[in-house]
């Protein structure tokens, strides 16, 4: 990688860790109590539609590393500043999932060229399904997670993440096309 490449991939990541800081401080300004579902909130719903949105416009456009490296920074992130779940054990699942998303879109859509919402439901279901059956396997294994709090986290880490993914990929694709005719 030249200069000028290494330079634009920190720069753009720097900026796409920026925006998901930017989607977790906005989801964050919505109560608790806003609940959609069960325990499937607006602040879930919003925070974690921009994520992806992010994860997937970075994919696109700057390159499936940068996505990768945001979605892991996301990950830590959210459980540091307080916006994620506080069960540290389930942070790297999170973290993988996003990078699960970023490489399947990646793969689906811009390698193999395919329309991008083939790549968008693709990587939500495998996302979503990857997360769905994990983080209730990392809960069963930690006795500190009350039964109350595994039961919520398992619903949030279930169908709410296909969702959002889904969300996040509509979006991301009315945004990659007009950023594609900017470069």
């Amino acid at each position: 990688m030249e200069k000028g490449d290494r330079i634009r991939f920190i720069t753009f990541t720097a900026m796409g860790i920026a925006l998901v800081v930017a989607a977790q401080y906005l989801g964050s300004l919505f109560p608790a109590g806003a609940v959609i579902v069960g325990p499937f909130a607006v602040k879930q719903l919003i925070t974690g539609s921009l994520v992806n949105c992010i994860l997937l416009v970075f994919t696109a456009c700057v390159g499936v590393g940068s996505a990768v490296l945001i979605g892991i920074i996301s990950a830590v992130l959210a459980s540091v500043i307080g916006v994620g779940p506080q069960v540290v054990p389930i942070v790297p699942l999170i973290a993988c999932g996003n990078a699960l998303l970023a490489f399947v879109y990646h793969l689906l859509s811009v390698k193999a060229k395919l329309p991008g919402i083939v790549g968008v439901i693709a990587a939500a279901v495998i996302k979503c399904a990857f997360l769905w059956l994990t983080v209730p396997a990392a809960l069963r294994l930690f006795a500190s997670v009350p039964d109350k709090q595994a039961a919520a986290l398992s619903v949030m880490f279930s169908w709410p993440q296909g969702l959002t993914a889904l969300v996040g990929g509509v979006l991301a694709m009315l945004i990659i096309p007009r950023l594609k005719k900017v470069k």
